[in-house]
């Protein structure tokens, strides 16, 4: 458990830094191309993003576990074996949706509406052969447990697009023209980082393309990558219905569209912010649950999980008390927007179920039960858009984040459901556990407000919106302390690797 923190941290950190620079860039590049360059950019890339979906989802997920399972009964010759037959999958996935792209350019033509943004998804094409090559062997390190050179060269990835995007559009006036080299930067990008991890593939492992693979990588993959393309039409399909029954339910067209980008753009983006913690527990855990199945480490494997369980909704719900208490102030300071902090206060409850859907998807997919969290994510879309028709002209707006939880927690309860008959010894005690959290969040809640709107006599949003939802932090973890509802030394020190004298 403690190289699973220890994993978990390195992967976090370099999250983090990955993310803060990723914002900047966000910020770069919407200036320098402006409304129309940005939006002609999104459109391609929301196409592009079906194609890379198939190539960059379920493989390399795929290609960790088995090159786990292969290096921990030293067999690496069928480690070989899969790197090589995953290359070729990905390569001939990645061409086939390369020349899809080409040849259907008219029809591109109708659902993007605007020749120029077609002009620039032809451009993209060669970014989805670099990212199937990328994939394959970052999946490589992945399954190595090699964390720390997976975080690296995202990081290098992101530094790589930041430094030639500007370099090549810094000087340029006309916005189309700085679009288009902003697609070749990318090109560029997928295509160096492609290579970094080929040299780090080689350094210690080589290819080995004798047949045996395949049956194994198609069978776990395939799964994984529809959820991921359920996922990218999921999108759109809420795009259309949110501002088509907004309208139905009495508003104007322009108001439909503008609440909903508060929501979807604003508000929505806040409360996945955990996952930036809990995505790193994910990652961690596909290949060492692997690896502890192929060792026959049952009690490991139930340990682990329930652990990873345990942090995730404590790092959940942490920001909960944050959201509701002082969410008004953190949608005026970071939008000038009200709307968008009240709907992080209301929404702040999906904070949970987002979370958990996520952890144990992955913890499914680890147990090789990929078709399983497949069909729970169908029917928790088909929750999704029920709630969303039937719920929208009764409770407006607020259909969005009151379907988005009902949605995410039909996937988490059949998630645990699958997982707990899995593994019948499992011990969560999930609801006696919120039980606990609920009687500390409130008072930590009521403290952030209260703090909050004495400060808002006295200083700014911003100062206030700090203090009150510092204070709530600070509550919160006070109080799982004290009441030992979540050890938060015992953390620490399996990040430090010190010993553990019991359990969280």
């Amino acid at each position: 458990m403690k190289k699973l923190f220890k994993a978990v941290a390195i992967i976090t950190i370099f999250s983090i830094i990955t993310r803060v620079l990723g914002f900047f860039f966000r910020i770069f590049l919407t200036r320098k191309l402006g409304a129309v360059g940005i939006g002609l950019f999104q459109m391609a890339t929301s196409v592009l993003g079906i194609f890379m979906t198939l190539v960059s989802s379920g493989i390399p997920l795929t290609t960790a576990k088995l090159v786990s399972k292969y290096e921990v009964n030293a067999d690496l010759k069928r480690r070989d074996k899969v790197v090589s037959t995953a290359l070729i999958i990905a390569m001939a996935v990645a061409v086939a949706s390369s020349l899809i792209i080409l040849l259907l350019r008219n029809v591109w033509n109708i659902v993007l509406s605007d020749s120029r943004a077609v002009e620039i998804l032809i451009i993209l094409i060669p970014s989805v052969i670099f990212s199937a090559v990328y994939a394959v062997f970052r999946g490589v390190l992945w399954g190595q447990n090699d964390y720390f050179n997976c975080g690296l060269t995202e990081l290098i990835e992101q530094i790589l697009r930041f430094a030639l995007t500007f370099f090549m559009i810094n000087n340029v006036v006309d916005f189309f023209v700085a679009t288009k080299y902003s697609a070749i930067a990318f090109n560029l990008t997928c295509l160096l980082s492609a290579i970094i991890t080929i040299i780090v593939y080689f350094r210690r492992g080589k290819l080995n393309f004798a047949r045996g693979e395949y049956k194994n990588i198609f069978k776990s993959s395939v799964p994984i990558t529809g959820v991921r393309l359920a996922n990218s039409f999921v999108q759109p399909l809420t795009t259309m219905i949110i501002p088509a029954m907004l309208i139905v339910s009495g508003y104007t067209t322009s108001e439909a569209i503008a609440s909903f980008g508060v929501v979807m753009g604003m508000t929505f983006p806040m409360l996945f912010v955990p996952m930036t913690f809990i995505g790193s527990i994910s990652m961690v855990l596909i290949p060492s649950i692997t690896a502890m199945m192929t060792r026959g480490e049952n009690e490991q494997i139930k340990s682990n999980i329930e652990q990873s369980i345990n942090v995730a909704i404590y790092l959940s719900l942490i920001f909960v008390p944050l959201y509701i208490s002082v969410g008004d102030l953190i949608g005026v300071v970071l939008y000038d927007n009200l709307m968008s902090g009240v709907m992080l206060q209301l929404s702040a409850i999906c904070i949970l179920p987002i979370t958990l859907c996520n952890l144990t998807g992955s913890i499914l997919n680890a147990l090789n039960l990929e078709v399983k969290s497949f069909i729970n994510y169908i029917l928790g879309s088909l929750v999704l858009f029920a709630g969303l028709i039937i719920l929208t002209p009764l409770i407006k707006i607020n259909s969005i984040s009151v379907s988005f939880f009902l949605s995410m927690t039909t996937i988490t309860l059949l998630n645990m459901r699958k997982i707990k008959k899995t593994i019948p010894s499992l011990n969560l005690k999930i609801f006696s556990l919120l039980a606990k959290y609920l009687l500390i969040i409130i008072p930590s809640t009521l403290l952030g407000m209260f703090i909050s709107n004495i400060c808002k006599l006295i200083f700014t949003n911003f100062f206030s919106c700090v203090i009150g939802g510092g204070i709530s932090i600070v509550c919160f973890v006070v109080l799982t302390s004290l009441f030992k509802v979540f050890e938060l030394k015992l953390l620490f020190n399996i990040i430090r690797k010190k010993k553990l004298n019991k359990n969280l």
